[in-house]
């Protein structure tokens, strides 16, 4: 379980923020029986029932005053106004208006010329509430951005959104609360005092999003000065309260008011986990510039240690940037340190040029599993340590590359795998041009493949025995074609002709297979590519029910022919078979990479037709089947594969509907005809009639290696109450992948949700985490926040604080 307490400092920013403009906002004054206006430069407008005049320097409205002078407007039972002075007395009633704001309090003095004055026992009230979120720590900013919670003109939540940690992303510990956007927000204070232009004072205020017949929740402040100039407030002995009862307490906290980063101490992140025991998290905000911030923190694990981390930001007009630090000194359990470091630059030069490096690194294979709950993490096995540089023109791309990788192993297996091949280096040249009716095209590679020897590549073949090789060494690749596409509204034909040529250099070509020692022998490998891709497009349209409709019919042709060349004696470095689907059905090569080149002689055969709304132009319904024929039979393959059989591949088909129900259905399936089996499936359905209420059910499967449910949904359950959950569950191994369930309430002015996951490692055991958070308002926020979570394991959620009122199942109805 991970409890969060957000900052105080998000909670005062809206309150912040409008009276700070208090006395500044224009009004229109309103028609009486009695106005009066002064001479001066500002003007002054004063209204009543009754108006007394002394020597024209004195006015006294009595009855539905009013007095209006520029921005300001301002009511009362009786106005009293010194015109020298420009000092004016409010009794009864009073009230001050700006924006759809309103402060009122039986009293009111200020002085209109250096805006200085008080209001005892002030109450407010504004139509909006905050939205901005001025400190992002290391949060992710992406949500915020897009749904315009933030400044998109803020450099580092630009940067945060191109750029994520992978702590703050796992953790979520500085993901902000983002509540309702509208909404009327109130409060009192004891009294506010204007201090001059740009300062305001509150003495024992309160601040809520609740209705007027609603105090479930209050943020309190003992003292809180606003300074409109430096557009930062500082509250003492700030708290907040909920169901009468203070819940999160501060005794001093300077904060931006507007949307800025502030340089301070971040709320702390406090909870238990089965593997760490309890944890708490303290993090320290650094602006250190417009464009540059960092985030120091510690974490203390009782079952661990103290672990150090640290992050910095940074981006400019050519660059951006992130890098993250985790270290723990000495592991209880394991009495070693350990620690996980990420590092990532991306450069442009300009004229077309770029550069960057990724760099991540763990100390053991098991930190992920052990120090995070997200499936994301916890399944990756291969971190990648590169770096590039990139050209791209209209005619030539250049990509030099050098990678490697830290392969982690599942230690609980004894199942050992092997890691790619590190590439020092690869260098990629392509162009493409237009010669009048031809299109030239060149694509040319070079690269070197390199490995720790003493982690050889272990293949199992397909009869189980075991190839293991430690080869090394450089791979030249060439191909360039030429095509003729022609082109007409009904259809299309595109012939095309070309040359692959690969040659090899190897430094160690041994191998050993089933015991039997043996060595590559790579010759070079020239062959011709010759492919005609076609289509036909037809329409008609069609009337279902009462809607219209335009129903295509799109059929597509694709001939390859490839002679055979034995490459048995070629090694594979980074090479694998494509698996049939649409996307594949009309490849040249069905292999990745340049270590084979399949013979074929081929005819792909694809029919689809659509239903788009002649109304709209959505596309309601697309349906696709296809099939490849083949006219030799497959002799090219890597090791450890069965060659195809045959004359035909499978039956491939695809499915997507967009229905007027509110249905989403998209499916794919892949039928050998052959054997009569269903070799894949894939189906996936969702409902979601309105925001808040959404079903999801798939069923994935693919022969002789994975069968899985997945169903999740949310579904308003009435009083206010949301039901979340999620169970992906693998038929094939009997047991369940990843559970999620959930509780939400809304109450209008807050929000609770609790949530239990469940996640299956890759490296170790299942891990629990147990969510529970509170939302106030939309701007303050306590426990660890689960909406990533539920975004990602629940497709088409929405959290209840951003439901429209319309669709709510509000609590006190």
């Amino acid at each position: 379980m991970k409890i969060r307490l957000i900052s105080l400092s998000l909670a005062f920013i809206s309150l912040a923020y409008s009276l700070a403009q208090a006395a500044e906002v224009p009004a229109k004054p309103q028609s009486s029986e009695n106005i009066a206006s002064t001479n001066s430069s500002d003007e002054v407008v004063i209204e009543g029932d009754k108006l007394q005049v002394q020597l024209d320097r004195r006015f006294k409205s009595i009855g539905n005053a009013a007095l209006h002078r520029e921005k300001q407007d301002i009511y009362g039972d009786s106005i009293e106004y010194d015109v020298q002075n420009q000092e004016l007395f409010v009794i009864g009633n009073a009230r001050l208006e700006f924006q759809g704001s309103t402060i009122t309090g039986p009293a009111l003095r200020m002085k209109l010329d250096d805006n200085t004055g008080e209001m005892k026992d002030a109450s407010f009230k504004m139509k909006s509430q905050f939205t901005n979120l001025p400190q992002m720590g290391v949060a992710k900013a992406t949500d915020a951005l897009n749904k315009g919670y933030v400044d998109p003109n803020d450099a580092l939540v630009g940067a945060t959104q191109q750029l994520s940690s992978t702590q703050a992303l796992d953790n979520d510990s500085y993901t902000p609360s983002l509540g309702r956007q509208t909404g009327n927000s109130r409060g009192n204070a004891e009294e506010i005092l204007f201090e001059g232009q740009d300062r305001k004072h509150l003495k024992n205020a309160r601040y809520t999003t609740c209705s007027a017949d609603s105090d479930d929740w209050y943020i309190k402040a003992k003292d809180l000065e606003l300074d409109d100039y430096t557009k930062t407030g500082t509250a003492t002995h700030a708290r907040v309260e909920f169901m009468g009862l203070p819940i999160l307490y501060t005794p001093w906290i300077n904060f931006s008011f507007v949307n800025q980063r502030k340089s301070g101490l971040l709320a702390p992140t406090w909870g238990a986990t089965s593997r760490s025991g309890f944890e708490i998290l303290t993090p320290f905000y650094w602006n250190i510039a417009p464009d540059m911030d960092a985030t120091f923190a510690t974490r203390y694990l009782s079952k661990r240690g103290l672990q150090y981390q640290a992050e910095l930001r940074y981006i400019g007009e050519t660059y951006s940037g992130i890098n993250n630090v985790e270290y723990l000194e000495k592991d209880i359990n394991t009495e070693r340190a350990r620690y996980y470091a990420k590092l990532k630059h991306d450069q442009n030069w300009g004229n077309g040029w770029t550069a960057g490096y990724n760099l991540e690194k763990v100390s053991d294979d098991k930190y992920f599993s052990e120090m995070t709950t997200r499936i994301t993490a916890t399944s990756r096995v291969n971190l990648p340590q590169a770096g590039f540089v990139s050209y791209t023109g209209d005619v030539w791309q250049f990509n030099a590359l050098v990678q490697k990788y830290q392969h982690l192993q599942n230690t609980s297996s004894s199942v050992v795998t092997s890691a790619p091949y590190e590439k020092l280096p690869q260098l990629t040249l392509s162009g493409n041009d237009d010669f009048g009716p031809f299109n030239a095209n060149l694509y040319t590679q070079w690269v070197s493949f390199d490995r720790d020897q003493n982690n050889p590549k272990v293949i199992t073949t397909d009869n189980g025995g075991l190839l293991t090789t430690s080869v090394t060494g450089n791979r030249m690749t060439a191909y360039p074609s030429v095509s003729l596409p022609m082109a007409q509204p009904y259809g299309y034909i595109t012939p095309k002709i070309g040359v692959h040529y690969t040659s090899y250099g190897l430094d160690n070509p041994e191998y050993n297979l089933n015991g039997v020692n043996g060595s590559y022998q790579p010759d070079n490998r020239t062959l011709p590519i010759m492919s005609v891709d076609s289509g036909l497009f037809f329409d008609r349209k069609v009337r279902v029910v009462k809607n219209s409709y335009t129903q295509t019919l799109e059929p597509r042709l694709f001939y390859v022919y490839i002679p055979y060349k034995d490459q048995s004696m070629l090694p594979v470095f980074d090479t694998a078979q494509s698996d049939l689907s649409m996307n594949t059905l009309f490849l040249e090569n069905q292999f990745t990479g340049n270590d084979r080149v399949n013979n074929a002689n081929q005819l792909s055969l694809a029919v689809t037709s659509r239903m788009i709304d002649s109304r709209t132009g959505e596309q309601r319904m697309a349906a696709t089947v296809g099939q490849r024929f083949y006219f030799a039979d497959q002799k090219v393959g890597v090791p450890g594969a069965t060659l195809r059989t045959g004359d035909s591949s499978d039956i491939i088909t695809a499915v997507t509907a967009r229905l007027l129900n509110k249905w989403n259905i998209d499916a794919a399936y892949q039928y050998n005809t052959d054997t009569a089996e269903t070799i894949k499936s894939n189906i996936g359905a969702r409902y979601s009639p309105e925001l808040g209420k959404v079903f999801n059910l798939s069923y994935r499967y693919t022969q002789t290696r994975l069968e899985q449910i997945n169903v999740s949904g949310q579904w308003p359950l009435g009083s206010g109450f949301y039901g979340l959950g999620r169970w992906n569950y693998s038929l094939k191994e009997g047991q369940p992948i990843e559970g999620l369930a959930g509780l939400e309430y809304d109450a209008g002015c807050w929000q609770a949700r609790t949530v239990m996951q469940r996640v299956s490692t890759a490296t170790a055991n299942a891990n629990y985490a147990l969510f529970f958070q509170l939302e106030l308002g939309g701007l303050a926020s306590i426990g660890s926040n689960p909406l990533t979570l539920l975004k990602r394991g629940i497709p088409g959620y929405t959290s209840s604080g951003l439901i429209p009122d319309s669709n709510q199942q509000l609590s006190y109805e």
